[in-house]
């Protein structure tokens, strides 16, 4: 049904990303599928936020990450390439969607909160502009 499948997982959140792993395990079994899976890392933004980081923040905080994201695809089983992104998570994950050329769009969504009413989630970022299918699981 879909050949490629990208999975934007937030690493912060450890039962959701075991669960959307294990969905695009079952999946991508099914359907023959090549899995990415990708974890976007917020920039640190303002320069003056920034001076009060220590030089190698970010790339500790992506290396950390690297580390995280491989381990929770070997523990779920799942055969995939994965990514460790900076920046703002649904340009990225649009950006990388649309460089792959996948089919689908594997994402996660949680019980929103005040400010997602007010400044939308991720998870409604993506579907409202992305080209590509998106298969939002909930629980």
């Amino acid at each position: 049904m879909f050949s490629k499948i990208l999975v934007p997982v937030d690493l912060s959140l450890a039962d959701e990303t075991k669960k959307l792993l294990t969905k695009a395990k079952t999946l991508s079994e099914q359907w023959g599928s090549e899995v990415h899976v990708v974890s976007v890392i917020p920039n640190v933004g303002m320069p003056i936020v920034g001076s009060y980081m220590d030089a190698n923040f970010e790339e500790k905080a992506k290396s950390d990450a690297e580390a995280e994201l491989s381990h929770q695809i070997a523990a779920s089983g799942l055969v995939a390439q994965h990514y460790v992104l900076t920046g703002t998570v649904y340009d990225r994950v649009i950006a990388l969607s649309n460089k792959l050329g996948v089919d689908l769009l594997l994402i996660a969504a949680h019980q929103p909160d005040l400010k997602d009413y007010l400044l939308g989630s991720n998870a409604a970022r993506l579907v409202r502009h992305s080209h590509k299918s998106v298969l939002v699981l909930r629980d």
